[in-house]
């Protein structure tokens, strides 16, 4: 299993040195069938048989996530360095907002100190300093300045490695160009809100950009507005009063006569003055323009008052309050924070227009009068200050349902924060078992309100939580954030890294990746992203497992990572598994992802099995509740659901391409019905024309004999007339075929010899995956439109051909019939064979 989305962060190699081992199990017929009675009824809830079994251990992990068990050994992605907001149209991408502290690190280490030979103390110690950071900042909530940070981690550093002169002095520049290329970075361990953390950088990101262009754009609208009075001013007669003119000329201008002047200068003016409606409209725009300040909190959280965190209010820029329902609470402030800017927008607009001469009273004045949010451009209503809802998943999934939907529905650009726990069902009532009815997908609610933007991601992949965020800050529409944290409650279980379970609840489909973006078109295939799902093809993703088997030897299995072995993480539901004893050995036993794709009615026959490890890296097989197996079928269920509606597995894609394979298949069949008749008709006709000519002949021997000439004597025509003793054993059958040595030539445009046994290929089905040519090149080969046609059967066996039609993606392949009937094994694949005929 990867720990994590980016290649550079790798579990350290000493993993290696724990190697799971399977216990060495002492079979019992008799007691194996005694055990699987007891199992069989554990498995369907007899709690008699329950309590018969051992039950987990707390420091049982799923098989695959047995090598992450020590989390100060387990490197990922967090600590993240944030950048500050860069100069610009703030549209900078997820990539250019975070990195990992490691990825950062070896790339400025290497910025600075290219060569292999400089800055080798630091390089050679590099993780020591990651592994430094990463402690550290689990005693911060939230981000910190690099800068400090990275600062007494160098002296920590320093004192760790106790260097002479020379080298700590050559350490500590290194280390002050480290902290030099930081800048005002912030760095974040993976605290316990990440994912708010990351949402308030996504927003201070785009908002802050945006402020600047909009206060760009207030000033011009004042100068222009200014400049308009200042030519209305220059046609005024008072522009030229003596006493203005004086005054204009100021106290360096003793010997001038403003009233001569005034008596010479033409007093008449040519253009119309403005109109003083005009003129107190354009005053009361630059009043409301010049007075306006921005509001600096960019951030408004409104929640139930379970957060109480210092953080959030140390921050000048973010702001929180509690209330009971927080989406109805949402949607009045937005509605107040739009009605102040209204007014703002509306002065720009107007300002705007005047400067351009093109305000209509008559048109512009009804509009400005009933001006509001439902008229905001695009680009004013992502300057409405960030309005986020952090609400409870079971709240908006029962009493909070109502007021969750209204705003979905009312086009509002603010944001709603669900926090989830995969384990549980958000429609389920506190008493109620969480695995009594199917789960509430919070998800696929948002997605019925069509024009929401929806985003269902987890802090654990910081990447793929930041490009949701800035979709939807980029968005116009109400955007839903369903997000997992991975955080667990106190318990004696075996302590996780969170970051790791919230990795196992996407692992395990507890928690799927999709984003539903409206603004990207009205089809699904536009709309909907599906990345970051690990093997997003499969129904479960899954990895190689190693362990040592009964006998000591290193082995390798192909595990699926489960829901059911996500479950294993979660206190409440460890009751739902029994270990399965060493000595049980029965065929009834099944792997879980092989039961759970078995029919119902065969499945009914078999147990599902988990492979679990314990604390002593003893690998065990752990009896699934059937209760379990049930919630495991009804997250399949949706991950296939949000396949489908992403693209990924299409039903009606599959059943399309099942119609045109039998379309092709019919068309083939006719088309070989048809050469097959005209084959007949010209075989028919071939042997009538020989069996004519073979008796011609026959006559024309039997007429040109002479009895009295020694055999071999020579006909006309250059013909040998044969003795009569030769003619004796001739009969009408033999004169009716052609003579061997004059076979009748080919015609060049023979139609091939086809049979319904001869194996064939749909061509133009074919999808170019190369499956047939690596198991046979000489077999089958591709035509100019690399699609598959076969070679020399000569150079191949019955045994590829059916290989081939197995692993054919496209189902194309039809071995027909075998044609070296001395190939071994020739029963067994004639019926392999029969489901490709």
């Amino acid at each position: 299993m990867n720990p994590t989305e980016n290649s550079h962060s790798q579990f350290p190699d000493s993993a290696r040195e724990r190697i799971p081992a399977l216990p060495v199990a002492v079979k019992d017929a008799k007691a194996t069938r005694e055990l699987m009675f007891t199992l069989r009824h554990c498995h369907l809830g007899d709690p008699r048989a329950h309590e018969a079994l051992e039950p987990l251990g707390d420091d049982w992990l799923p098989a695959l996530l047995d090598p992450f068990r020590d989390a100060n050994r387990l490197r990922y992605d967090y600590p993240l360095i944030l950048f500050p907001p860069a100069e610009g149209d703030g549209s900078q991408a997820s990539t250019e907002l975070s990195q990992s502290l490691a990825q950062w690190l070896k790339n400025a280490v290497q910025d600075f100190a290219p060569e292999a030979p400089s800055a080798r103390i630091l390089k050679d110690h590099i993780h020591w300093l990651e592994h430094h950071l990463r402690t550290t900042l689990r005693e911060h909530e939230g981000p910190v300045p690099a800068v400090s940070v990275l600062a007494a981690a160098g002296l920590a550093l320093q004192q760790h490695l106790g260097l002479d002169q020379g080298h700590r002095e050559a350490l500590a520049q290194d280390l002050e160009r480290l902290q030099a290329s930081v800048g005002d970075a912030e760095v974040m361990g993976y605290g316990r809100y990440p994912a708010l953390h990351l949402l308030i950088h996504a927003i201070r990101s785009r908002v802050v950009p945006r402020r600047v262009r909009f206060q760009a754009r207030i000033d011009a609208c004042v100068r222009g507005l200014k400049s308009l009075f200042q030519v209305e001013w220059g046609k005024s007669i008072e522009s030229i009063e003596p006493k203005r003119a004086r005054d204009s000329v100021g106290p360096g201008g003793a010997r001038f006569d403003p009233d001569a002047l005034s008596e010479v200068m033409d007093h008449s003016r040519g253009t119309r003055k403005m109109s003083d409606e005009r003129r107190a409209r354009i005053e009361q725009v630059l009043e409301v323009l010049e007075s306006w300040r921005p509001d600096p909190v960019l951030v408004r959280f409104v929640h139930l008052g379970a957060i109480d965190e210092a953080w959030m209010r140390a921050s000048d820029d973010v702001r929180d309050l509690v209330d009971p329902d927080p989406c109805g609470c949402a949607t009045t402030l937005f509605d107040k924070e739009a009605a102040q800017l209204a007014q703002v927008f509306a002065a720009v607009r107007i300002a705007e227009l005047e400067i351009g001469s093109i305000y209509d009273p008559n048109i512009h004045d009804p509009w400005f009068a009933s001006f509001g949010w439902e008229a905001f451009s695009h680009e004013e209503l992502l300057l409405v200050p960030c309005i986020i809802a952090l609400e409870d998943a079971s709240r908006v999934a029962r009493e909070g349902l109502q007021s969750l939907s209204r705003l979905l529905s009312s086009g509002r650009p603010a944001q709603i924060l669900v926090r989830i726990q995969p384990s549980n069902d958000p429609g389920a009532l506190p008493e109620e078992n969480p695995f009594q009815s199917y789960r509430t997908e919070l998800g696929y609610l948002g997605i019925a309100h069509r024009q929401a933007v929806v985003n269902q991601s987890s802090a654990a992949r910081h990447q793929n939580l930041l490009q949701g965020y800035l979709e939807a800050l980029d968005a116009t529409q109400t955007s839903l954030h369903l997000i997992n944290t991975g955080m667990r409650p106190p318990s004696s279980l075996l302590q996780l890294n969170a970051w790791l379970v919230a990795g196992a609840g996407i692992e395990g489909r507890a928690h799927p990746f999709f984003r539903v973006n409206p603004a990207a078109g009205d089809f699904a295939a536009n709309r909907v992203s599906f990345d970051g799902n690990p093997q997003e093809d499969r129904d479960w993703p899954v990895h190689p497992f190693s362990f040592r088997d009964e006998n000591g030897t290193e082995s390798t299995l192909d595990l699926a990572f489960t829901f059911a072995d996500y479950a294993m993480l979660v206190p409440r539901l460890r009751d739902h598994f029994r270990l399965i004893p060493p000595g049980c050995d029965s065929d009834a036993l099944v792997p879980l992802a092989d039961y759970l794709s078995l029919p119902l009615d065969e499945a009914s026959q078999r147990l599902p099995y988990l492979w679990a490890v314990d604390g002593n890296a003893i690998l065990h097989r752990v009896l699934v509740s059937r209760e379990l197996i049930l919630a495991c079928r009804d997250r399949l269920n949706f991950w296939h659901s949000l396949q489908e509606l992403a693209g990924v597995k299409n039903r009606y894609v599959e059943l399309a391409i099942e119609r045109t394979q039998a379309e092709e298949r019919q068309q083939a069949a006719e088309e070989r019905a048809r050469l097959q008749a005209e084959h007949a008709a010209e075989i028919e006709r071939v042997s009538e024309s020989a069996a004519g000519e073979a008796m011609l002949r026959l006559t024309d021997t039997l007429m040109g004999l002479d009895f009295n000439t020694a055999v071999g004597t020579m006909l006309p025509g250059g013909r040998r007339a044969e003795p009569i003793a030769a003619l004796q054993g001739v009969d009408a059958t033999a004169a009716s075929q052609p003579e061997e040595s004059q076979p009748a030539p080919p015609a060049e445009d023979a139609e091939p010899d086809l049979g319904f046994d001869e194996p064939w290929i749909d061509t133009p089905l074919c999808t170019s995956c190369n499956d047939c040519l690596r198991i046979n090149p000489q077999l089958f080969f591709y035509n100019e439109d690399k699609q598959a046609l076969l070679g020399d059967l000569n150079k191949g066996s019955y045994a590829q051909l059916v290989e081939a039609a197995e692993i054919c993606p496209a189902k194309c392949i039809h071995p027909g019939k075998p044609w070296n009937p001395e190939e071994p094994g020739l029963d067994a694949l004639l019926e392999r064979a029969a489901a490709f005929a």
